[in-house]
C-alpha cells in the first residue's frame, strides 16, 4: 500500500461553507476539518473547515453534501470517487451509520482505506458522534477477511509523525483490559489501522495505553511512557520510563503486566515477554512482579465468562 501523509495549509478562501486552505503553508487552527486526496492519490490533505451552523446534524448533512458533490480544491482530488455516493445516515448512541452506493465496492483496496480514513476523520470529530460505521448498498461493509468493518473513529487510524510518509494497514488485536472489580483480565477484540513503518509490537502496547473502548478498565497509567518496544527469538522487550511504575493504577499487581503479556502474545508471533525501567530491568513491581524474567501468557487471570466484541 502506497504511504500517506496529512499536509497542511495557511491561505484561507471560502467555498460552500468551507475554509480551505492554501497548498504549502500549515493549516490555520480550527475547530473542524475537510479531508481531500492529493493527484497521487496516496495523501489526505487537510482543510480547515467553518460550519454555517454548528449543529451535529447540520454538519453531517453539509459534510455529505460536500462529499457527494465531490468537493475539492485547486489539483486535489475529492475523497469518494465520482460513482460514490453516501446515500442515507442514521444516528444511534453516538454512532454515525453511513450507508454507500453499491460502487464503493469497486475501489482498489489502497484508495479505500484512504478515503475510509477520511470520510471517519470527518464526522468522528462532530459533536455528539463518537464512532463511525459503514454500509455498503444497506449491508454491512467487510474487510478482506469476510468480516464486517464494524465501529470506527479518529483513533482507529493511527498516524506517525515528521518527514517519513506513512502508509496504513490493517490487522486484528486482542487486548486485555481489568474487569470492573479489578480482579481478573477480559479480552476485547479490536481492529487498528496504523502505519505500517511501526512495528506490530508497539502498537499493542500504545493501544493499551489508550485503555479500553468498552466498560472495562484500564491496566496502564495514561501517563506512562514507551521507551522502546523490541521482537527478537519469539521473545518482546518493552521498556517504559519510570512513570509506568510511579503512577500506577490501584489494581491487583499481576493485571498490568499480564495485560502487556497476554495482549502481546495473542496478538504478535511472541512467546515470551520482559519488562524494564528505562532500561533497567533488576525492579520489582508491586511486591513480587520481578522484572528480571521472561512472562508467558497467563490464562487463569482472564474472565472467559466475559469478552467484549470487536470495536
Amino acid at each position: 500500500m502506497k504511504k500517506w501523509v496529512c499536509l497542511f495549509f495557511l491561505l484561507l478562501t471560502a467555498l460552500t461553507g468551507c475554509s480551505l486552505p492554501g497548498r504549502g503553508e500549515d493549516a490555520p487552527d480550527s475547530d473542524y476539518y475537510f479531508y481531500y486526496i492529493d493527484q497521487t492519490k496516496t495523501e489526505l490533505i487537510k482543510a480547515a473547515y467553518i460550519p454555517e451552523k454548528e449543529t451535529t446534524e447540520y454538519m453531517i448533512q453539509d459534510f455529505m453534501k460536500l462529499l457527494n458533490n465531490k468537493e475539492h480544491k485547486e489539483d486535489d482530488i475529492s475523497l469518494l470517487p465520482e460513482d460514490v455516493e453516501i446515500t442515507t445516515h442514521s444516528v444511534y448512541d453516538g454512532v454515525l451509520n453511513l450507508d454507500f452506493s453499491k460502487e464503493y465496492l469497486r475501489m482498489d483496496a489502497a484508495r479505500e482505506v484512504l478515503v475510509r480514513a477520511g470520510v471517519v476523520k470527518i464526522f468522528a470529530q462532530l459533536p455528539d458522534i463518537q464512532y463511525v460505521k459503514f454500509q455498503v448498498d444497506s449491508k454491512p461493509f467487510l474487510d478482506s477477511n469476510k468480516k464486517p468493518i464494524g465501529i470506527m473513529n479518529e483513533e482507529s487510524f493511527l498516524e506517525s509523525s515528521g518527514e517519513n510518509l506513512n502508509s496504513y494497514q490493517e490487522d486484528d488485536m486482542t487486548l486485555y483490559f481489568a474487569s470492573e472489580d479489578g480482579e481478573k483480565l477480559v479480552k476485547e477484540e479490536r481492529k487498528v489501522y496504523f502505519d505500517r513503518n511501526v512495528p506490530l509490537e508497539t502498537v499493542v502496547v500504545e493501544q493499551l495505553l489508550k485503555g479500553p473502548k468498552s466498560d472495562a478498565s484500564p491496566t496502564l497509567p495514561p501517563g506512562a511512557k514507551i521507551v522502546s518496544v523490541t521482537a527478537t527469538d519469539g521473545i518482546c522487550y518493552v521498556n517504559f520510563g519510570r512513570s509506568f511504575v510511579e503512577e500506577a493504577l490501584p489494581l491487583k499487581e499481576e493485571l498490568p503486566i499480564y495485560s502487556i503479556v497476554n495482549s502481546l502474545i495473542d496478538t504478535c508471533r511472541v512467546e515470551k515477554v520482559q519488562l524494564s525501567i528505562e532500561g533497567i530491568t533488576d525492579v520489582t513491581y508491586g511486591e513480587k512482579m520481578n522484572f528480571d524474567q521472561f512472562y508467558e501468557k497467563n490464562k487463569e487471570l482472564i474472565d472467559e465468562r466475559k469478552e467484549v466484541g470487536k470495536q
